[in-house]
């Protein structure tokens, strides 16, 4: 009869715990999107709610700036300090601008994102082609695969389901009656 609570207790508790918050998450983002910033050295910044992993060969976390006519201005590595993505870009070009980034959260799963802000050059700035990008170890790559882990859910439900038969299944019971 005991075995016969395990279903109602395990039903209660899947409706009542939280859900689970699997990767962090972009918090903040400078400049803002949509923002209209003067054209010069411009800070961008990523601020995640937790810290992000910087992995050895320096891939992983990396961001890709495109001016407003399509050209890649910057495609690279994105410098990390805790839970802050941080790059300078000298830009100069009017218009719309566009940040892709990508990141690897403290959990080890990527993140990725997407966004955009104007640049408005009413001074007349000229960039510096000598201006000096971060390194990178490796060439970026931001179009991003996610592996198909479904098989190991299924699997685990599978075997939850079998652990919960075999204790559940009816036993069979000595004859006394003879």
């Amino acid at each position: 009869m005991k075995h016969k609570l395990w279903i109602p207790t395990l039903a209660l508790s899947l409706l009542l715990s939280p859900p689970a918050q699997a990767h962090d998450e972009l918090v903040g983002q400078t400049p803002a999107e949509g923002q209209v910033v003067s054209a010069g050295i411009v800070d961008i910044r990523l601020e995640f709610s937790g810290e992000l992993i910087s992995l050895e060969d320096g891939s992983g976390n990396e961001i890709s700036i495109v001016g407003p006519e399509g050209q890649t201005i910057y495609s690279g590595c994105l410098p990390t300090e805790g839970k802050f993505g941080l790059i300078s870009a000298d830009l100069d070009q009017v218009g719309r601008h566009t940040i892709t980034w990508r990141a690897v959260s403290s959990d080890g799963h990527p993140i990725s994102g997407t966004f955009g802000f104007e640049i408005e050059n009413s001074s007349g700035y000229a960039s510096d082609p000598n201006f000096a990008y971060p390194d990178c170890a490796s060439e970026p790559n931001l179009i991003m695969q996610q592996p198909d882990y479904y098989w190991l859910l299924w699997l685990s439900l599978g075997l939850a389901a079998a652990v919960v038969f075999f204790f559940l299944r009816p036993k069979k019971r000595p004859d006394i009656s003879q």
